[in-house]
């Protein structure tokens, strides 16, 4: 458990906490709710937010992309809000939220604005977290720029299993960031009822950047959707034209087989079969029949 002030606002930040941290957190402040407490014991499914008159508590969760076939990823944070104090609970290391720990301790002009309220820790924290949600938002557009570079010079069967890949990213990132709408919502007017009206605009405006990574989000999923359709169609096209070539082979050499077929047959009295050169008169039978098909094939352009 560690702690830091910020101007009017205490941050305890707890990683991995243990059985013993939460009976130490319950004991500091016992107004936390004995069903927060057990809460914060062990990750939560779903994203919400609750309001316990003297404090509020909100589960978050935040994807992150991992390149290639490997499954993306998603953590938790859990916020404790009252009067003066903020309590986050992570349950593995979170980089985002040390670096800024390590901000908040310079204790400069810039983060005495971040401990007016717990809201205010709250909005900046919850900004940085938003700004790397874009970040991972670009890497799966390089991607996705990777692939359109692709899809028409590299065989579609190839890059059927990297959008497939992509899109289950996409999809996991959209199954982790989009419950996270109606927990913002509700938290606006559950922070105006125990901080007042002048958080207001801080709330609102994580609803508005919630927005635009979801939108971004949404162009994603639009721009994989057709680029797997395009893929898929590419490959369907390619499928058709073996299945073209191959069927034109076959009827090309029709002819050819039936002739062979007669002339292996045991019968007697086979049209040229006494003569010495019978072998080179049925050579030119099937051959004059093959180029003849072709011929016609071409001029109806089928081939």
């Amino acid at each position: 458990m560690h702690e830091l002030k910020i101007k009017d606002v205490t941050w305890i930040s707890l990683t991995k906490p243990s059985a013993e941290d939460i009976k130490e957190l319950g004991e500091r402040f016992p107004q936390i709710h004995l069903l927060v407490l057990e809460e914060l014991i062990t990750p939560t499914i779903r994203p919400r937010v609750e309001n316990y008159d003297h404090h509020l508590y909100m589960v978050l969760h935040f994807p992150k992309f991992v390149p290639g076939p490997e499954k993306s990823i998603s953590y938790e944070i859990d916020f404790i809000m009252m009067t003066n104090v903020l309590i986050t609970v992570q349950y593995d290391k979170i980089k985002l939220v040390e670096d800024f720990w390590h901000e908040c301790e310079a204790r400069n002009a810039i983060t005495e604005r971040y401990g007016k309220t717990p809201i205010h820790l709250l909005y900046y924290l919850l900004r940085i977290f938003f700004s790397n949600s874009f970040r991972e938002l670009d890497k799966i557009q390089e991607e996705i720029d990777s692939i359109e570079e692709k899809v028409f010079n590299t065989r579609a069967k190839e890059l059927l299993e990297d959008i497939s890949i992509l899109k289950r990213d996409v999809l996991d990132f959209r199954r982790t960031f989009k419950p996270q709408h109606l927990t913002l919502e509700s938290l606006i007017p559950q922070g105006v009822q125990l901080f007042g009206e002048k958080i207001k605009p801080f709330l609102a405006d994580l609803v508005g950047e919630y927005l635009k990574v979801w939108n971004l989000l949404e162009t994603h999923k639009e721009a994989l959707d057709a680029l797997h359709d395009t893929n898929r169609q590419l490959l369907a096209a390619r499928t058709n034209e073996i299945m073209r070539v191959f069927t034109i082979l076959a009827f090309i050499s029709f002819i050819p087989t039936v002739v062979a077929n007669i002339y292996g047959m045991n019968i007697a009295h086979l049209p040229f079969a006494e003569r010495a050169d019978a072998f080179w008169i049925v050579q030119g039978i099937m051959i004059s029949s093959t180029l003849a098909v072709y011929i016609i094939l071409k001029l109806r352009k089928l081939v």
